[in-house]
């Protein structure tokens, strides 16, 4: 059979017709996630690990946005649960000089450690992404809650909980980090400690770094080192931590002590369980002084003579 040239053209039309319609319906759709993106964090269904959802809005005041983020938080979406147990009840919220506090009930403290963990996780991981929140607080019964040591366990940042999205909480570890920062003169070191919980496949002596280098959000504390130093790598064998660093470490030393800054390397690493001693390397070598003064050579041990006090 055959066609005619005008029933072609006809039929060409209607077809781009079609595919404009459709288009138009996937943009329409698209136009719906207007707005900033936050996710929000559930637990799933086997109740051993945090999924995700994203969720858009174009709310920007921080007390509402808790509101309605605290609205989604508590439903229920498809192949995950809320990360508040039942039994547990929300008595009250509130953010307060930058921090958002969230009051439960008694039975907050009955909760499976595992599952306290995540829920915890997934509280601080959400509501740590409102604009001026610097940190979450929970409360049992307008009391601060408490580890398992009987500590308060204070104020928590999204970063205490390490790379445990998607993961399997049995993979998941607990454990307190201490990092030496600098006093404002830059003279002393001061030990800051704070709980961490991370994965089993995760380099701890990576985050550590890390996490130093990008420097204490605390007021009381200083940095050590530029925040524009890179890990090239680092190794632990037979108790020494190899750490590898750009060039950056003897560029761009902070005003501060020559011995501040090794001395946070090296005495922040060491309260980890299975480091003796750091070797420091910039560009792979060993070779080198730090500003002309501290050899680099050898691996160095702790040395808490620089320390000057204790501050959390």
């Amino acid at each position: 059979m055959r066609v005619s040239k005008k029933k072609i053209i006809i039929l060409t039309a209607l077809l781009i017709s079609i595919i404009s319609i459709f288009s138009g319906c996937f943009l329409n759709k698209e136009e719906k996630k207007e707005g900033t993106k936050y996710t929000v964090y559930y637990v799933n269904q086997a109740g051993n690990e945090l999924v995700e959802q994203d969720y858009y809005t174009n709310e920007t005041d921080s007390n509402n946005l808790m509101n309605e983020l605290l609205g989604v938080f508590s439903k229920q979406p498809e192949n995950a649960v809320g990360a508040i147990p039942k039994g547990v009840s929300l008595i009250n919220y509130r953010i307060e000089n930058n921090i958002a506090y969230f009051n439960f009930n008694s039975y907050y403290q009955q909760i499976d450690k595992v599952l306290e963990v995540l829920c915890r996780a997934a509280i601080v991981k959400t509501f740590s992404q409102i604009p001026g929140v610097e940190g979450v607080i929970i409360e049992v019964s307008d009391q601060p809650l408490m580890d398992s040591s009987g500590n308060p366990i204070g104020t928590m940042v999204a970063t205490d909980f390490v790379d445990i999205v998607g993961r399997d909480i049995n993979s998941i570890r607990f454990t307190n980090l201490v990092f030496y920062f600098a006093n404002e003169t830059g003279d002393k070191l001061i030990k800051y400690e704070t709980p961490v919980t991370y994965t089993s496949d995760f380099s701890i002596e990576q985050y550590l770094l890390e996490e130093l280098i990008k420097g204490p959000e605390q007021e009381g504390f200083y940095p050590t080192l530029p925040s524009n130093l890179k890990v090239l790598s680092v190794t632990v064998k037979d108790n020494i931590c190899y750490v590898n660093f750009d060039n950056t470490f003897l560029t761009n030393a902070l005003d501060v002590k020559d011995y501040i800054p090794i001395y946070s390397i090296v005495n922040s690493l060491s309260e980890l369980p299975n480091i003796r001693k750091v070797q420091i390397l910039v560009n792979g070598s060993s070779n080198v002084k730090f500003k002309d003064s501290i050899s680099l050579e050898k691996p160095l041990d702790r040395n808490l003579d620089y320390v000057g006090g204790e501050t959390n």
